[in-house]
Protein backbone atom coordinates (compact mmCIF):
# COMPACT_ATOMS: atom_id res chain seq x y z
CA UNK A 1 0.00 0.00 0.00
CA UNK A 2 2.98 2.53 0.66
CA UNK A 3 4.67 1.34 -2.20
CA UNK A 4 1.38 2.14 -4.47
CA UNK A 5 1.02 5.50 -2.84
CA UNK A 6 4.79 6.34 -3.40
CA UNK A 7 4.35 5.46 -6.94
CA UNK A 8 1.02 7.67 -7.22
CA UNK A 9 3.02 10.63 -5.44
CA UNK A 10 5.92 9.96 -8.03
CA UNK A 11 3.73 10.20 -11.05
CA UNK A 12 2.08 13.00 -10.18
CA UNK A 13 4.98 14.77 -9.38
CA UNK A 14 6.58 13.75 -12.59
CA UNK A 15 3.51 15.32 -14.36
CA UNK A 16 3.65 18.29 -13.35
CA UNK A 17 7.49 18.40 -14.05
CA UNK A 18 7.01 18.01 -17.51
CA UNK A 19 8.40 20.20 -19.77
CA UNK A 20 5.89 23.36 -21.22
CA UNK A 21 6.19 21.47 -24.73
CA UNK A 22 4.23 18.30 -23.47
CA UNK A 23 1.19 20.47 -22.24
CA UNK A 24 -1.98 20.17 -24.05
CA UNK A 25 -1.98 22.92 -26.83
CA UNK A 26 -4.60 24.59 -28.90
CA UNK A 27 -4.58 26.37 -32.33
CA UNK A 28 -3.13 29.85 -31.79
CA UNK A 29 -5.44 32.94 -33.98
CA UNK A 30 -3.97 36.36 -34.13
CA UNK A 31 -5.24 39.60 -35.22
CA UNK A 32 -3.60 43.23 -35.05
CA UNK A 33 -4.40 47.07 -35.92
CA UNK A 34 -2.71 50.36 -35.24
CA UNK A 35 -4.71 53.90 -35.17
CA UNK A 36 -3.29 57.28 -34.88
CA UNK A 37 -4.68 59.31 -31.44
CA UNK A 38 -2.92 62.34 -32.24
CA UNK A 39 -5.02 65.30 -31.20
CA UNK A 40 -5.54 67.85 -33.70
CA UNK A 41 -5.12 70.72 -31.45
CA UNK A 42 -3.14 71.97 -28.47
CA UNK A 43 -3.13 70.15 -25.43
CA UNK A 44 -2.06 70.12 -21.91
CA UNK A 45 0.45 67.57 -21.68
CA UNK A 46 0.83 64.93 -19.05
CA UNK A 47 4.07 64.59 -16.64
CA UNK A 48 4.94 67.18 -15.00
CA UNK A 49 3.76 69.75 -12.32
CA UNK A 50 3.33 72.81 -14.07
CA UNK A 51 0.84 73.56 -17.13
CA UNK A 52 2.81 72.51 -20.52
CA UNK A 53 0.39 72.94 -23.42
CA UNK A 54 1.68 71.50 -27.20
CA UNK A 55 2.48 73.61 -29.73
CA UNK A 56 2.71 71.32 -32.67
CA UNK A 57 3.71 67.82 -33.44
CA UNK A 58 7.18 66.06 -33.47
CA UNK A 59 6.37 61.81 -33.62
CA UNK A 60 2.59 61.32 -34.01
CA UNK A 61 0.91 59.35 -31.07
CA UNK A 62 -0.73 55.75 -31.53
CA UNK A 63 -2.21 52.57 -29.88
CA UNK A 64 -1.42 49.36 -31.14
CA UNK A 65 -3.98 46.42 -30.52
CA UNK A 66 -3.18 42.77 -30.65
CA UNK A 67 -5.84 39.97 -30.05
CA UNK A 68 -5.20 36.59 -29.31
CA UNK A 69 -7.42 33.06 -29.25
CA UNK A 70 -6.43 29.88 -28.56
CA UNK A 71 -8.91 27.35 -30.13
CA UNK A 72 -9.10 24.06 -29.67
CA UNK A 73 -11.30 23.17 -32.72
CA UNK A 74 -13.97 25.60 -33.15
CA UNK A 75 -14.23 26.18 -29.19
CA UNK A 76 -12.29 29.33 -28.10
CA UNK A 77 -9.56 28.30 -25.26
CA UNK A 78 -8.70 31.25 -24.01
CA UNK A 79 -7.86 34.65 -24.95
CA UNK A 80 -6.11 38.23 -24.74
CA UNK A 81 -6.73 41.87 -26.52
CA UNK A 82 -3.08 43.56 -25.76
CA UNK A 83 -3.25 47.44 -26.18
CA UNK A 84 -0.02 49.46 -26.36
CA UNK A 85 -1.02 53.57 -25.70
CA UNK A 86 1.28 56.61 -26.51
CA UNK A 87 0.25 57.62 -23.13
CA UNK A 88 1.85 58.86 -19.89
CA UNK A 89 -0.25 56.75 -17.50
CA UNK A 90 -3.33 54.62 -18.13
CA UNK A 91 -6.20 56.42 -15.79
CA UNK A 92 -8.93 55.06 -14.42
CA UNK A 93 -10.90 58.80 -16.67
CA UNK A 94 -9.29 56.86 -19.94
CA UNK A 95 -9.63 53.09 -18.51
CA UNK A 96 -12.66 53.03 -17.79
CA UNK A 97 -14.73 54.93 -20.70
CA UNK A 98 -12.16 52.49 -22.84
CA UNK A 99 -13.36 49.43 -21.40
CA UNK A 100 -17.15 50.35 -21.77
CA UNK A 101 -16.22 51.11 -25.22
CA UNK A 102 -14.74 47.95 -26.21
CA UNK A 103 -17.60 46.34 -23.97
CA UNK A 104 -20.07 47.85 -26.80
CA UNK A 105 -18.12 47.09 -29.66
CA UNK A 106 -17.27 43.40 -28.44
CA UNK A 107 -19.86 42.57 -25.54
CA UNK A 108 -18.86 39.04 -25.43
CA UNK A 109 -15.14 39.38 -24.70
CA UNK A 110 -14.75 39.12 -21.12
CA UNK A 111 -13.03 42.77 -19.96
CA UNK A 112 -10.96 40.43 -17.99
CA UNK A 113 -8.64 39.53 -20.58
CA UNK A 114 -7.99 43.13 -21.57
CA UNK A 115 -4.32 44.45 -20.84
CA UNK A 116 -4.00 48.12 -21.51
CA UNK A 117 -0.59 49.80 -21.17
CA UNK A 118 1.38 52.58 -21.19
CA UNK A 119 4.60 53.37 -23.05
CA UNK A 120 4.64 56.39 -20.52
CA UNK A 121 5.75 59.23 -22.76
CA UNK A 122 5.74 62.84 -21.05
CA UNK A 123 4.71 64.75 -24.27
CA UNK A 124 0.96 63.29 -24.66
CA UNK A 125 -1.84 64.86 -23.58
CA UNK A 126 -3.09 64.48 -19.97
CA UNK A 127 -6.17 62.75 -19.81
CA UNK A 128 -8.10 64.11 -16.55
CA UNK A 129 -9.79 66.76 -16.32
CA UNK A 130 -9.09 69.52 -13.42
CA UNK A 131 -4.94 68.74 -13.32
CA UNK A 132 -4.60 71.92 -14.98
CA UNK A 133 -6.50 75.36 -14.94
CA UNK A 134 -8.05 75.13 -18.52
CA UNK A 135 -7.35 77.63 -20.68
CA UNK A 136 -9.07 78.91 -23.99
CA UNK A 137 -7.89 77.31 -27.17
CA UNK A 138 -6.79 74.34 -25.43
CA UNK A 139 -8.19 70.42 -25.49
CA UNK A 140 -10.57 69.68 -22.77
CA UNK A 141 -8.65 67.10 -21.59
CA UNK A 142 -11.77 64.45 -21.52
CA UNK A 143 -12.63 65.72 -25.02
CA UNK A 144 -8.94 63.96 -25.88
CA UNK A 145 -10.19 60.93 -23.67
CA UNK A 146 -13.58 60.55 -25.97
CA UNK A 147 -11.63 60.96 -29.09
CA UNK A 148 -9.01 58.66 -28.58
CA UNK A 149 -11.40 55.86 -26.81
CA UNK A 150 -13.32 55.50 -29.77
CA UNK A 151 -10.58 55.68 -32.36
CA UNK A 152 -8.94 52.63 -29.98
CA UNK A 153 -12.19 51.15 -29.68
CA UNK A 154 -12.71 50.57 -32.93
CA UNK A 155 -9.27 49.44 -33.55
CA UNK A 156 -9.37 46.43 -31.34
CA UNK A 157 -13.20 45.66 -33.38
CA UNK A 158 -10.63 45.43 -36.03
CA UNK A 159 -7.91 43.29 -34.67
CA UNK A 160 -10.52 41.14 -32.85
CA UNK A 161 -12.88 40.23 -36.14
CA UNK A 162 -9.84 40.06 -38.47
CA UNK A 163 -8.37 36.91 -35.97
CA UNK A 164 -6.79 33.88 -38.43
CA UNK A 165 -4.50 31.22 -37.88
CA UNK A 166 -0.96 32.23 -36.52
CA UNK A 167 2.30 31.22 -35.37
CA UNK A 168 4.28 32.74 -32.74
CA UNK A 169 7.76 32.82 -31.65
CA UNK A 170 10.01 34.61 -28.80
CA UNK A 171 12.89 35.80 -28.30
CA UNK A 172 15.56 38.26 -26.15
CA UNK A 173 18.22 40.73 -27.37
CA UNK A 174 19.96 43.62 -25.71
CA UNK A 175 20.29 47.26 -25.93
CA UNK A 176 21.73 49.92 -23.75
CA UNK A 177 18.48 52.07 -23.65
CA UNK A 178 17.59 52.45 -19.88
CA UNK A 179 20.00 54.31 -17.70
CA UNK A 180 19.26 54.22 -13.72
CA UNK A 181 18.31 57.77 -13.20
CA UNK A 182 18.98 58.16 -9.01
CA UNK A 183 22.52 59.11 -8.18
CA UNK A 184 24.11 58.27 -4.87
CA UNK A 185 26.31 60.32 -3.22
CA UNK A 186 28.94 60.31 -0.12
CA UNK A 187 26.36 61.19 2.61
CA UNK A 188 23.99 58.28 1.53
CA UNK A 189 21.26 60.28 0.13
CA UNK A 190 20.07 59.64 -3.46
CA UNK A 191 18.85 62.34 -6.12
CA UNK A 192 16.70 61.43 -9.17
CA UNK A 193 18.77 62.83 -12.44
CA UNK A 194 21.47 63.92 -9.02
CA UNK A 195 24.63 65.05 -11.10
CA UNK A 196 27.24 62.63 -11.69
CA UNK A 197 30.23 64.44 -12.21
CA UNK A 198 30.04 66.10 -8.37
CA UNK A 199 32.89 65.31 -6.29
CA UNK A 200 30.36 63.69 -3.42
CA UNK A 201 28.94 60.97 -6.50
CA UNK A 202 29.48 58.05 -5.12
CA UNK A 203 27.00 55.29 -7.86
CA UNK A 204 23.69 55.25 -9.38
CA UNK A 205 21.79 53.51 -6.95
CA UNK A 206 20.31 50.54 -8.69
CA UNK A 207 20.61 48.14 -11.27
CA UNK A 208 19.81 48.52 -15.30
CA UNK A 209 17.56 45.83 -17.11
CA UNK A 210 19.14 46.09 -20.91
CA UNK A 211 16.25 42.97 -22.02
CA UNK A 212 15.07 43.79 -25.38
CA UNK A 213 12.06 41.14 -25.48
CA UNK A 214 10.11 40.05 -28.42
CA UNK A 215 7.34 37.81 -29.29
CA UNK A 216 6.41 37.80 -33.32
CA UNK A 217 3.49 36.95 -34.96
CA UNK A 218 3.13 35.93 -38.42
CA UNK A 219 -0.18 34.40 -40.62
CA UNK A 220 -0.82 31.10 -42.11
CA UNK A 221 1.79 31.86 -45.10
CA UNK A 222 4.80 33.44 -42.70
CA UNK A 223 3.52 37.12 -43.24
CA UNK A 224 4.87 38.71 -39.99
CA UNK A 225 1.74 40.52 -38.61
CA UNK A 226 3.11 41.93 -35.26
CA UNK A 227 6.14 42.28 -33.16
CA UNK A 228 5.70 42.97 -29.70
CA UNK A 229 8.94 44.81 -28.08
CA UNK A 230 9.41 45.20 -24.10
CA UNK A 231 12.17 47.47 -22.89
CA UNK A 232 12.71 48.50 -19.50
CA UNK A 233 12.78 52.80 -20.15
CA UNK A 234 10.23 54.67 -20.01
CA UNK A 235 9.71 57.03 -23.50
CA UNK A 236 10.59 60.25 -22.05
CA UNK A 237 14.18 61.57 -24.04
CA UNK A 238 11.70 64.79 -25.24
CA UNK A 239 10.00 64.77 -22.16
CA UNK A 240 10.19 68.47 -21.47
CA UNK A 241 9.06 68.91 -25.14
CA UNK A 242 5.94 71.43 -25.70
CA UNK A 243 5.18 68.90 -28.91
CA UNK A 244 3.25 66.03 -28.86
CA UNK A 245 5.52 62.90 -29.46
CA UNK A 246 5.61 59.19 -28.90
CA UNK A 247 9.26 59.99 -27.85
CA UNK A 248 11.87 57.05 -28.83
CA UNK A 249 8.50 54.69 -29.99
CA UNK A 250 7.81 56.58 -33.06
CA UNK A 251 11.02 56.41 -34.97
CA UNK A 252 11.42 52.58 -33.19
CA UNK A 253 8.22 51.16 -34.86
CA UNK A 254 9.03 53.72 -38.00
CA UNK A 255 12.33 51.57 -38.34
CA UNK A 256 10.68 48.30 -37.68
CA UNK A 257 8.12 48.99 -40.37
CA UNK A 258 10.97 50.30 -43.20
CA UNK A 259 12.51 46.63 -42.13
CA UNK A 260 9.73 44.37 -41.50
CA UNK A 261 6.60 45.92 -43.70
CA UNK A 262 4.45 49.23 -43.33
CA UNK A 263 1.45 46.37 -42.41
CA UNK A 264 3.19 45.10 -39.42
CA UNK A 265 1.98 46.03 -36.10
CA UNK A 266 4.28 47.17 -33.31
CA UNK A 267 3.34 47.36 -29.32
CA UNK A 268 5.70 48.95 -27.92
CA UNK A 269 5.82 47.61 -23.79
CA UNK A 270 7.33 49.42 -21.05
CA UNK A 271 8.95 47.19 -18.47
CA UNK A 272 9.61 47.41 -14.59
CA UNK A 273 11.23 50.94 -14.89
CA UNK A 274 10.63 53.28 -12.03
CA UNK A 275 13.92 54.52 -11.30
CA UNK A 276 14.56 54.49 -15.09
CA UNK A 277 15.47 56.79 -17.97
CA UNK A 278 16.94 57.05 -21.24
CA UNK A 279 18.41 60.21 -20.40
CA UNK A 280 22.68 59.82 -20.34
CA UNK A 281 23.66 59.82 -16.59
CA UNK A 282 27.78 60.25 -17.35
CA UNK A 283 30.17 59.48 -20.25
CA UNK A 284 27.53 62.01 -22.28
CA UNK A 285 30.16 63.57 -24.29
CA UNK A 286 31.50 60.24 -25.76
CA UNK A 287 27.62 58.90 -26.66
CA UNK A 288 26.92 62.52 -27.80
CA UNK A 289 30.17 62.14 -30.47
CA UNK A 290 28.82 58.62 -31.65
CA UNK A 291 25.25 59.42 -32.05
CA UNK A 292 26.75 62.38 -34.57
CA UNK A 293 28.86 60.20 -36.40
CA UNK A 294 26.03 57.87 -37.60
CA UNK A 295 24.70 61.46 -38.08
CA UNK A 296 21.49 60.83 -36.26
CA UNK A 297 19.68 62.32 -33.54
CA UNK A 298 19.21 60.68 -29.86
CA UNK A 299 15.74 59.61 -30.64
CA UNK A 300 16.81 57.78 -33.37
CA UNK A 301 20.27 56.10 -31.84
CA UNK A 302 17.57 54.94 -29.46
CA UNK A 303 15.46 53.80 -32.06
CA UNK A 304 18.93 52.17 -33.97
CA UNK A 305 19.76 50.62 -30.32
CA UNK A 306 16.18 48.85 -30.23
CA UNK A 307 15.67 47.74 -33.60
CA UNK A 308 18.84 45.89 -33.26
CA UNK A 309 17.70 44.07 -30.43
CA UNK A 310 14.39 42.83 -32.26
CA UNK A 311 16.92 41.86 -35.20
CA UNK A 312 19.12 39.57 -33.40
CA UNK A 313 16.25 37.82 -31.41
CA UNK A 314 14.38 37.70 -35.43
CA UNK A 315 17.41 35.95 -36.94
CA UNK A 316 17.51 33.52 -34.47
CA UNK A 317 13.73 32.30 -33.83
CA UNK A 318 12.37 33.41 -37.23
CA UNK A 319 12.60 29.33 -38.05
CA UNK A 320 11.26 27.92 -34.63
CA UNK A 321 7.60 29.05 -35.42
CA UNK A 322 4.53 27.64 -33.56
CA UNK A 323 1.37 27.31 -34.35
CA UNK A 324 -0.04 25.09 -31.37
CA UNK A 325 1.51 27.05 -28.57
CA UNK A 326 -0.49 26.84 -25.18
CA UNK A 327 -2.24 30.11 -24.08
CA UNK A 328 -3.62 30.93 -21.04
CA UNK A 329 -4.52 33.82 -18.98
CA UNK A 330 -5.77 34.92 -15.51
CA UNK A 331 -6.66 38.10 -14.09
CA UNK A 332 -6.92 38.70 -10.64
CA UNK A 333 -6.72 41.88 -8.06
CA UNK A 334 -4.06 41.89 -5.73
CA UNK A 335 -4.15 43.63 -2.35
CA UNK A 336 -1.13 45.11 -1.17
CA UNK A 337 -0.27 47.11 1.81
CA UNK A 338 -0.44 50.67 1.12
CA UNK A 339 3.38 52.56 2.37
CA UNK A 340 2.72 54.09 5.97
CA UNK A 341 2.68 57.57 6.35
CA UNK A 342 4.68 58.54 9.87
CA UNK A 343 4.37 61.07 12.03
CA UNK A 344 7.32 63.31 10.53
CA UNK A 345 6.04 63.01 6.82
CA UNK A 346 2.94 64.05 7.70
CA UNK A 347 3.96 67.21 9.56
CA UNK A 348 6.34 67.81 6.84
CA UNK A 349 3.63 67.47 3.96
CA UNK A 350 1.16 69.46 6.30
CA UNK A 351 3.46 72.10 6.34
CA UNK A 352 4.17 72.38 2.58
CA UNK A 353 -0.06 72.33 2.01
CA UNK A 354 0.05 75.94 4.08
CA UNK A 355 3.42 77.45 2.24
CA UNK A 356 1.88 76.50 -1.05
CA UNK A 357 -1.59 78.12 -0.29
CA UNK A 358 -0.14 81.64 -1.70
CA UNK A 359 0.40 79.46 -5.19
CA UNK A 360 -2.03 77.48 -6.43
CA UNK A 361 -1.52 76.73 -9.59
CA UNK A 362 1.66 74.47 -7.83
CA UNK A 363 0.53 71.06 -8.36
CA UNK A 364 3.10 69.89 -5.46
CA UNK A 365 -0.07 71.89 -3.40
CA UNK A 366 -1.98 68.84 -4.13
CA UNK A 367 0.85 66.19 -4.01
CA UNK A 368 1.39 67.10 0.12
CA UNK A 369 -2.02 67.35 0.48
CA UNK A 370 -2.88 63.66 -0.44
CA UNK A 371 -0.69 62.37 1.89
CA UNK A 372 -1.88 64.66 4.67
CA UNK A 373 -5.41 62.97 3.65
CA UNK A 374 -3.81 59.69 3.96
CA UNK A 375 -2.17 60.20 7.43
CA UNK A 376 -5.99 60.98 8.68
CA UNK A 377 -7.00 58.18 7.10
CA UNK A 378 -4.93 55.84 9.72
CA UNK A 379 -7.11 56.55 12.49
CA UNK A 380 -10.04 54.37 10.98
CA UNK A 381 -7.54 51.93 8.66
CA UNK A 382 -4.13 51.53 10.20
CA UNK A 383 -2.92 48.41 7.95
CA UNK A 384 -4.80 50.11 4.70
CA UNK A 385 -4.48 47.98 1.32
CA UNK A 386 -4.54 48.73 -2.31
CA UNK A 387 -6.20 46.79 -4.90
CA UNK A 388 -4.19 46.43 -7.74
CA UNK A 389 -4.72 44.70 -10.89
CA UNK A 390 -2.90 41.64 -12.54
CA UNK A 391 -2.86 40.21 -15.82
CA UNK A 392 -0.55 37.06 -16.51
CA UNK A 393 -0.31 35.68 -20.31
CA UNK A 394 1.26 32.93 -21.11
CA UNK A 395 2.29 31.95 -24.71
CA UNK A 396 4.50 28.67 -24.96
CA UNK A 397 7.20 29.11 -22.95
CA UNK A 398 7.17 32.56 -22.28
CA UNK A 399 4.90 34.98 -19.88
CA UNK A 400 3.58 38.46 -19.70
CA UNK A 401 2.78 39.53 -16.84
CA UNK A 402 1.16 43.19 -15.80
CA UNK A 403 1.50 45.75 -12.73
CA UNK A 404 -0.14 49.74 -12.92
CA UNK A 405 3.20 51.07 -11.37
CA UNK A 406 6.31 52.73 -11.73
CA UNK A 407 7.81 49.84 -10.49
CA UNK A 408 11.41 50.18 -9.48
CA UNK A 409 13.67 47.50 -12.04
CA UNK A 410 14.55 45.60 -8.46
CA UNK A 411 11.25 43.90 -8.50
CA UNK A 412 11.21 43.61 -12.10
CA UNK A 413 14.31 41.09 -12.36
CA UNK A 414 13.18 39.48 -9.40
CA UNK A 415 10.41 37.95 -10.89
CA UNK A 416 12.48 37.33 -14.26
CA UNK A 417 14.55 35.56 -12.04
CA UNK A 418 12.59 33.80 -10.24
CA UNK A 419 9.84 32.94 -12.98
CA UNK A 420 9.34 29.46 -14.47
CA UNK A 421 8.40 30.82 -17.68
CA UNK A 422 11.65 30.32 -20.57
CA UNK A 423 11.49 33.99 -20.84
CA UNK A 424 9.34 36.40 -18.82
CA UNK A 425 7.71 39.87 -19.94
CA UNK A 426 6.86 42.37 -17.16
CA UNK A 427 4.85 45.34 -18.36
CA UNK A 428 4.10 48.41 -15.99
CA UNK A 429 1.78 50.94 -15.94
CA UNK A 430 -1.04 48.68 -17.22
CA UNK A 431 -4.82 48.41 -16.42
CA UNK A 432 -4.59 51.80 -13.94
CA UNK A 433 -8.05 51.18 -12.64
CA UNK A 434 -10.09 49.23 -9.34
CA UNK A 435 -8.61 51.96 -6.99
CA UNK A 436 -10.45 52.65 -3.68
CA UNK A 437 -13.08 54.86 -3.31
CA UNK A 438 -11.53 58.73 -2.07
CA UNK A 439 -11.83 60.02 1.63
CA UNK A 440 -14.97 62.59 1.81
CA UNK A 441 -12.42 65.53 2.38
CA UNK A 442 -10.81 65.13 -0.82
CA UNK A 443 -11.17 68.16 -3.08
CA UNK A 444 -13.45 67.47 -6.00
CA UNK A 445 -10.67 67.52 -8.61
CA UNK A 446 -9.33 64.92 -7.25
CA UNK A 447 -12.31 62.19 -6.88
CA UNK A 448 -11.78 60.52 -10.45
CA UNK A 449 -8.46 59.40 -9.79
CA UNK A 450 -7.33 59.41 -6.56
CA UNK A 451 -4.21 58.14 -5.87
CA UNK A 452 -4.06 57.91 -9.50
CA UNK A 453 -1.38 60.93 -10.43
CA UNK A 454 2.23 60.68 -11.98
CA UNK A 455 3.59 60.84 -9.18
CA UNK A 456 2.09 58.64 -6.72
CA UNK A 457 2.56 55.39 -9.00
CA UNK A 458 6.00 54.79 -8.06
CA UNK A 459 6.84 51.55 -6.34
CA UNK A 460 10.52 51.89 -4.86
CA UNK A 461 12.83 49.43 -3.62
CA UNK A 462 13.81 49.39 0.00
CA UNK A 463 17.40 50.68 -0.59
CA UNK A 464 15.74 53.98 -2.55
CA UNK A 465 13.16 55.14 0.41
CA UNK A 466 16.39 54.92 2.59
CA UNK A 467 17.99 57.13 0.22
CA UNK A 468 15.20 59.53 -0.48
CA UNK A 469 15.00 61.74 -2.85
CA UNK A 470 11.85 62.16 -5.79
CA UNK A 471 10.38 58.91 -6.44
CA UNK A 472 10.82 57.42 -3.17
CA UNK A 473 9.87 59.80 -1.15
CA UNK A 474 6.30 59.67 0.97
CA UNK A 475 4.55 61.61 -1.95
CA UNK A 476 5.96 59.71 -4.82
CA UNK A 477 4.32 56.59 -3.44
CA UNK A 478 1.07 54.89 -2.40
CA UNK A 479 2.94 51.53 -2.52
CA UNK A 480 6.13 50.94 -0.76
CA UNK A 481 8.84 48.49 -0.54
CA UNK A 482 6.74 45.96 1.83
CA UNK A 483 3.90 46.23 -1.00
CA UNK A 484 6.30 45.65 -3.74
CA UNK A 485 7.35 42.48 -2.30
CA UNK A 486 3.82 41.20 -2.01
CA UNK A 487 3.27 41.96 -5.61
CA UNK A 488 6.26 40.10 -6.77
CA UNK A 489 5.12 37.01 -4.78
CA UNK A 490 1.48 37.03 -6.02
CA UNK A 491 2.58 37.37 -9.45
CA UNK A 492 4.85 34.64 -9.43
CA UNK A 493 2.31 32.68 -7.81
CA UNK A 494 0.19 33.27 -10.60
CA UNK A 495 2.90 32.66 -13.50
CA UNK A 496 4.77 29.60 -12.20
CA UNK A 497 1.02 27.49 -11.19
CA UNK A 498 0.78 28.10 -15.14
CA UNK A 499 3.76 25.93 -15.79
Amino acid sequence: MNVLRCLSVGLVALVAGLPAANARAATLHVGAASCDITPDMPSFLHGSFSARVSTGVQHPLTANVLALESREGDRGADSAILISVDTCVVRASFLLPLREAIRQQLPEFDLGKLIVAATHTHTAPTTKDGAFKQQEGVQVPSEYVTFAVARIAAAVKQAWETRQPAKFAYGLGHAVVAYNRRAVYANGTAVMYGRTNDPNFRAVEGMEDHDVNSMFFWDASDKLLAIVVNVSCPSQEVEGLRLISSDFWGPTRESLKEKYGQDVTVLGLCGAAGDQSPHLRYRQAADDRMTKLRNLDRLQEIARRIVHGVDEAYEAVQNVKQDDVVVKHQSAVVQVPERIVTEAEYQSCKAEVERLKANPGDGRGNWNARVVARYERLKTNPAPLFPTPVNVLRIGDAVLCTNQFELYTDFGVQMKARSKAVQTFVVQLANGAGKPQPPAEAPPEDKTDWHYSSSGTYLPSERAVQGGGYGAVIQSNTVGPEGGQVLVEETLKMINAMF
